[in-house]
Protein backbone atom coordinates (compact mmCIF):
# COMPACT_ATOMS: atom_id res chain seq x y z
CA UNK A 1 0.00 0.00 0.00
CA UNK A 2 1.33 3.28 -1.21
CA UNK A 3 1.81 5.72 1.86
CA UNK A 4 -0.03 9.27 2.11
CA UNK A 5 2.58 12.07 2.73
CA UNK A 6 0.74 14.97 1.85
CA UNK A 7 0.79 15.48 5.81
CA UNK A 8 -2.31 17.34 5.65
CA UNK A 9 -6.23 17.28 6.64
CA UNK A 10 -7.92 18.97 4.06
CA UNK A 11 -11.30 20.51 5.58
CA UNK A 12 -14.05 19.60 3.19
CA UNK A 13 -16.78 22.21 2.39
CA UNK A 14 -19.89 21.36 0.31
CA UNK A 15 -20.74 23.82 -2.74
CA UNK A 16 -23.76 25.90 -0.59
CA UNK A 17 -27.09 25.96 -1.31
CA UNK A 18 -26.47 29.53 -0.47
CA UNK A 19 -25.01 31.78 -3.20
CA UNK A 20 -23.59 35.33 -2.88
CA UNK A 21 -23.72 37.72 -5.62
CA UNK A 22 -23.32 41.16 -6.45
CA UNK A 23 -26.60 42.26 -6.20
CA UNK A 24 -26.94 41.53 -2.68
CA UNK A 25 -26.58 44.52 0.19
CA UNK A 26 -24.51 42.35 2.92
CA UNK A 27 -23.64 43.02 6.47
CA UNK A 28 -21.07 41.70 8.22
CA UNK A 29 -20.26 42.65 12.19
CA UNK A 30 -18.08 41.02 14.82
CA UNK A 31 -14.92 40.49 15.39
CA UNK A 32 -11.78 42.29 13.43
CA UNK A 33 -11.28 38.19 11.37
CA UNK A 34 -14.57 40.14 9.69
CA UNK A 35 -12.68 43.44 8.70
CA UNK A 36 -10.11 40.99 6.71
CA UNK A 37 -13.19 39.12 4.96
CA UNK A 38 -14.86 42.26 4.55
CA UNK A 39 -12.17 44.15 3.43
CA UNK A 40 -11.94 41.45 0.38
CA UNK A 41 -15.59 41.77 -0.30
CA UNK A 42 -15.09 45.74 -0.73
CA UNK A 43 -12.30 45.19 -3.31
CA UNK A 44 -14.42 42.57 -4.56
CA UNK A 45 -17.08 45.34 -5.70
CA UNK A 46 -19.71 43.74 -3.19
CA UNK A 47 -22.53 45.86 -1.96
CA UNK A 48 -21.27 45.56 1.78
CA UNK A 49 -20.99 47.37 5.20
CA UNK A 50 -18.20 46.32 7.24
CA UNK A 51 -18.51 46.76 10.96
CA UNK A 52 -20.30 50.12 10.90
CA UNK A 53 -20.10 50.42 14.55
CA UNK A 54 -16.48 48.51 15.08
CA UNK A 55 -15.11 45.41 15.74
CA UNK A 56 -17.21 43.51 18.10
CA UNK A 57 -15.82 40.44 19.78
CA UNK A 58 -18.71 38.80 21.64
CA UNK A 59 -22.05 37.48 20.26
CA UNK A 60 -24.31 39.23 22.93
CA UNK A 61 -22.44 42.18 21.96
CA UNK A 62 -23.11 42.05 18.62
CA UNK A 63 -26.20 40.98 18.93
CA UNK A 64 -27.25 44.64 20.58
CA UNK A 65 -26.44 45.96 17.34
CA UNK A 66 -29.87 44.48 15.95
CA UNK A 67 -31.64 45.56 19.07
CA UNK A 68 -31.35 48.67 19.89
CA UNK A 69 -32.81 51.72 19.39
CA UNK A 70 -33.64 54.80 21.62
CA UNK A 71 -30.66 57.14 22.01
CA UNK A 72 -29.75 56.72 25.15
CA UNK A 73 -29.41 53.21 25.00
CA UNK A 74 -26.96 54.03 21.94
CA UNK A 75 -24.99 56.25 23.46
CA UNK A 76 -24.60 54.17 26.74
CA UNK A 77 -23.62 50.98 24.39
CA UNK A 78 -20.70 53.22 22.79
CA UNK A 79 -19.72 54.75 25.57
CA UNK A 80 -18.05 50.77 25.94
CA UNK A 81 -16.65 51.04 22.65
CA UNK A 82 -13.32 51.62 22.00
CA UNK A 83 -13.47 51.97 18.53
CA UNK A 84 -14.18 54.59 15.43
CA UNK A 85 -17.61 55.20 15.96
CA UNK A 86 -17.54 59.09 15.73
CA UNK A 87 -21.43 60.33 15.94
CA UNK A 88 -23.20 56.79 17.83
CA UNK A 89 -26.45 58.06 16.80
CA UNK A 90 -26.10 58.97 12.99
CA UNK A 91 -23.86 55.29 12.56
CA UNK A 92 -26.74 53.71 14.32
CA UNK A 93 -29.92 55.20 12.22
CA UNK A 94 -27.25 54.14 9.20
CA UNK A 95 -27.20 50.28 9.99
CA UNK A 96 -30.71 49.87 11.44
CA UNK A 97 -31.69 51.04 8.43
CA UNK A 98 -29.34 48.58 6.50
CA UNK A 99 -30.58 45.62 8.74
CA UNK A 100 -34.30 46.77 8.18
CA UNK A 101 -34.40 47.50 5.17
CA UNK A 102 -31.86 46.49 2.98
CA UNK A 103 -29.85 43.77 3.88
CA UNK A 104 -30.15 40.57 2.65
CA UNK A 105 -27.69 38.74 3.71
CA UNK A 106 -25.62 38.88 6.95
CA UNK A 107 -21.93 37.29 7.79
CA UNK A 108 -21.71 36.67 11.51
CA UNK A 109 -18.41 36.25 13.02
CA UNK A 110 -17.86 35.15 16.84
CA UNK A 111 -14.98 36.08 18.41
CA UNK A 112 -15.27 35.16 21.67
CA UNK A 113 -17.55 33.12 24.12
CA UNK A 114 -16.03 35.51 27.00
CA UNK A 115 -17.95 38.62 28.22
CA UNK A 116 -17.27 41.39 31.08
CA UNK A 117 -20.11 42.87 32.76
CA UNK A 118 -20.81 46.23 34.02
CA UNK A 119 -20.68 45.35 38.05
CA UNK A 120 -23.14 48.22 38.51
CA UNK A 121 -25.92 46.94 35.78
CA UNK A 122 -25.11 43.36 34.67
CA UNK A 123 -25.08 44.93 31.21
CA UNK A 124 -22.88 43.09 28.71
CA UNK A 125 -20.52 45.46 27.30
CA UNK A 126 -19.03 45.69 24.03
CA UNK A 127 -15.71 46.76 25.28
CA UNK A 128 -14.33 47.97 28.27
CA UNK A 129 -10.33 48.93 27.09
CA UNK A 130 -11.20 52.60 28.54
CA UNK A 131 -12.18 51.60 32.15
CA UNK A 132 -11.29 50.29 34.84
CA UNK A 133 -11.12 46.45 35.19
CA UNK A 134 -12.46 46.98 38.47
CA UNK A 135 -15.91 47.65 37.44
CA UNK A 136 -16.26 44.98 35.41
CA UNK A 137 -17.12 40.83 35.87
CA UNK A 138 -15.32 38.54 33.60
CA UNK A 139 -17.42 35.10 32.78
CA UNK A 140 -18.11 33.04 30.04
CA UNK A 141 -21.40 32.65 28.71
CA UNK A 142 -23.13 29.49 27.94
CA UNK A 143 -24.26 28.11 24.44
CA UNK A 144 -27.49 28.21 25.35
CA UNK A 145 -27.27 32.03 25.89
CA UNK A 146 -25.73 32.57 22.76
CA UNK A 147 -28.18 30.47 20.83
CA UNK A 148 -31.74 31.93 22.01
CA UNK A 149 -30.76 35.18 21.79
CA UNK A 150 -29.91 34.68 17.80
CA UNK A 151 -32.59 32.37 17.14
CA UNK A 152 -34.58 35.45 18.31
CA UNK A 153 -32.84 37.88 16.02
CA UNK A 154 -33.41 35.55 12.85
CA UNK A 155 -36.99 34.69 13.59
CA UNK A 156 -37.85 38.96 14.06
CA UNK A 157 -35.63 39.26 10.69
CA UNK A 158 -37.52 36.64 9.05
CA UNK A 159 -41.21 38.02 10.49
CA UNK A 160 -40.13 41.63 9.27
CA UNK A 161 -39.33 40.70 5.96
CA UNK A 162 -41.74 38.59 4.44
CA UNK A 163 -41.33 37.65 1.00
CA UNK A 164 -37.42 38.35 1.32
CA UNK A 165 -34.87 35.79 1.23
CA UNK A 166 -33.07 36.18 4.43
CA UNK A 167 -29.99 34.64 4.82
CA UNK A 168 -27.19 34.24 7.82
CA UNK A 169 -23.92 32.90 7.20
CA UNK A 170 -22.10 32.27 10.59
CA UNK A 171 -18.27 32.00 11.60
CA UNK A 172 -15.67 31.41 14.37
CA UNK A 173 -13.14 33.79 14.10
CA UNK A 174 -9.61 31.81 13.96
CA UNK A 175 -7.87 34.43 15.89
CA UNK A 176 -6.55 33.18 19.11
CA UNK A 177 -7.05 35.00 22.30
CA UNK A 178 -4.13 34.01 24.15
CA UNK A 179 -4.93 36.17 27.29
CA UNK A 180 -7.82 33.59 27.80
CA UNK A 181 -5.05 31.28 27.65
CA UNK A 182 -5.01 27.79 25.56
CA UNK A 183 -7.32 25.91 27.43
CA UNK A 184 -9.97 28.50 28.13
CA UNK A 185 -9.56 29.75 24.80
CA UNK A 186 -10.57 26.08 23.17
CA UNK A 187 -13.31 25.95 25.63
CA UNK A 188 -14.54 29.38 24.36
CA UNK A 189 -14.51 28.29 20.34
CA UNK A 190 -16.11 25.17 21.55
CA UNK A 191 -18.70 27.11 23.30
CA UNK A 192 -19.33 29.45 20.13
CA UNK A 193 -19.17 26.43 17.62
CA UNK A 194 -21.79 24.47 19.95
CA UNK A 195 -24.48 27.92 20.08
CA UNK A 196 -23.86 27.95 15.81
CA UNK A 197 -24.71 24.55 15.37
CA UNK A 198 -27.97 25.09 17.49
CA UNK A 199 -28.56 28.28 15.91
CA UNK A 200 -27.83 26.46 12.14
CA UNK A 201 -30.19 23.81 12.98
CA UNK A 202 -33.13 25.94 14.05
CA UNK A 203 -33.09 27.70 10.73
CA UNK A 204 -31.53 25.48 7.92
CA UNK A 205 -32.80 27.10 5.11
CA UNK A 206 -31.70 30.48 6.27
CA UNK A 207 -28.50 29.92 7.97
CA UNK A 208 -24.93 27.69 7.59
CA UNK A 209 -21.95 27.56 9.42
CA UNK A 210 -18.21 28.70 7.63
CA UNK A 211 -15.10 26.55 8.71
CA UNK A 212 -13.19 29.17 9.07
CA UNK A 213 -11.79 28.24 12.49
CA UNK A 214 -11.10 24.44 11.05
CA UNK A 215 -9.26 25.45 8.32
CA UNK A 216 -6.62 27.52 9.84
CA UNK A 217 -6.67 24.74 12.92
CA UNK A 218 -6.87 21.99 11.52
CA UNK A 219 -5.78 22.30 7.44
CA UNK A 220 -2.76 25.17 7.84
CA UNK A 221 -2.16 24.64 11.13
CA UNK A 222 2.09 26.05 10.94
CA UNK A 223 2.80 29.32 12.23
CA UNK A 224 4.12 30.61 9.21
CA UNK A 225 -0.06 30.74 8.67
CA UNK A 226 0.02 33.77 11.83
CA UNK A 227 0.96 37.12 12.13
CA UNK A 228 3.93 38.20 13.88
CA UNK A 229 2.01 38.07 17.43
CA UNK A 230 0.49 34.25 16.69
CA UNK A 231 -2.46 35.52 17.32
CA UNK A 232 -4.24 36.86 13.83
CA UNK A 233 -3.69 35.10 10.71
CA UNK A 234 -1.28 36.15 8.40
CA UNK A 235 -2.12 37.89 4.86
CA UNK A 236 -1.49 34.17 3.28
CA UNK A 237 -4.03 32.88 6.08
CA UNK A 238 -6.53 35.33 5.02
CA UNK A 239 -6.11 34.63 0.91
CA UNK A 240 -6.31 31.09 1.72
CA UNK A 241 -9.27 31.40 3.51
CA UNK A 242 -10.97 34.18 1.11
CA UNK A 243 -10.80 31.22 -1.58
CA UNK A 244 -12.14 28.65 0.18
CA UNK A 245 -15.57 30.94 1.08
CA UNK A 246 -15.36 32.10 -2.62
CA UNK A 247 -15.51 28.18 -3.79
CA UNK A 248 -17.79 27.35 -1.03
CA UNK A 249 -20.57 30.16 -1.69
CA UNK A 250 -19.76 32.03 -5.37
CA UNK A 251 -20.25 30.60 -9.14
CA UNK A 252 -18.61 31.52 -11.76
CA UNK A 253 -20.18 34.72 -12.94
CA UNK A 254 -19.65 36.19 -9.34
CA UNK A 255 -15.76 34.78 -8.97
CA UNK A 256 -15.39 36.50 -12.97
CA UNK A 257 -16.84 39.91 -11.38
CA UNK A 258 -14.51 39.49 -8.55
CA UNK A 259 -11.50 39.39 -10.73
CA UNK A 260 -12.76 42.60 -12.68
CA UNK A 261 -13.24 44.38 -9.88
CA UNK A 262 -9.67 43.81 -8.04
CA UNK A 263 -7.81 44.24 -11.01
CA UNK A 264 -9.59 48.34 -11.04
CA UNK A 265 -9.34 48.13 -7.39
CA UNK A 266 -5.64 47.73 -7.74
CA UNK A 267 -5.18 50.12 -10.20
CA UNK A 268 -7.05 52.52 -7.54
CA UNK A 269 -4.94 51.44 -5.05
CA UNK A 270 -0.97 52.51 -7.00
CA UNK A 271 0.07 55.58 -5.13
CA UNK A 272 2.18 57.49 -7.46
CA UNK A 273 5.04 59.81 -6.74
CA UNK A 274 3.17 62.77 -8.32
CA UNK A 275 -0.36 62.38 -7.40
CA UNK A 276 -1.55 66.00 -9.78
CA UNK A 277 0.28 64.15 -12.78
CA UNK A 278 -2.27 64.43 -15.97
CA UNK A 279 -2.06 61.26 -16.98
CA UNK A 280 -2.54 59.53 -13.17
CA UNK A 281 -5.61 61.65 -12.69
CA UNK A 282 -7.27 60.17 -16.14
CA UNK A 283 -6.64 56.95 -15.33
CA UNK A 284 -8.25 57.20 -12.25
CA UNK A 285 -11.00 58.87 -14.11
CA UNK A 286 -11.04 56.25 -16.75
CA UNK A 287 -10.79 53.26 -14.21
CA UNK A 288 -13.91 54.99 -11.91
CA UNK A 289 -15.81 54.86 -15.22
CA UNK A 290 -15.07 51.11 -15.44
CA UNK A 291 -16.48 50.38 -11.88
CA UNK A 292 -19.31 52.32 -12.54
CA UNK A 293 -19.85 50.31 -15.82
CA UNK A 294 -19.01 47.29 -14.13
CA UNK A 295 -21.85 47.91 -11.42
CA UNK A 296 -24.25 48.80 -14.07
CA UNK A 297 -23.99 45.45 -15.84
CA UNK A 298 -24.44 43.92 -13.05
CA UNK A 299 -27.46 45.36 -12.00
CA UNK A 300 -28.68 44.83 -15.09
Amino acid sequence: MKADYSFRTHVEIKKQDLTINHRQTILLLGSCFTDNIGEKMLNGGFNCYVNPIGTLYNPLSIAKAFTLELPDEIDNYCSWLHSRVNNPIEEFSKLQSVIKDEADLFIITFGTAFVYRLKSTGEVVANCKKYDASLFCRERISQDEIADVWIDIITKQIQCKKGKDIRFIFTVSPIRHLKDGLHENQLSKSTLLLAIDKICKAFPQNCTYFPSYEIVIDELRDYRFYADDMMHPSQLAIDYIWDRFNLAYMDKETSDYISKFEKLNKTLSHRPSNPNDQEYITLINETNKKIQELRHAIQH
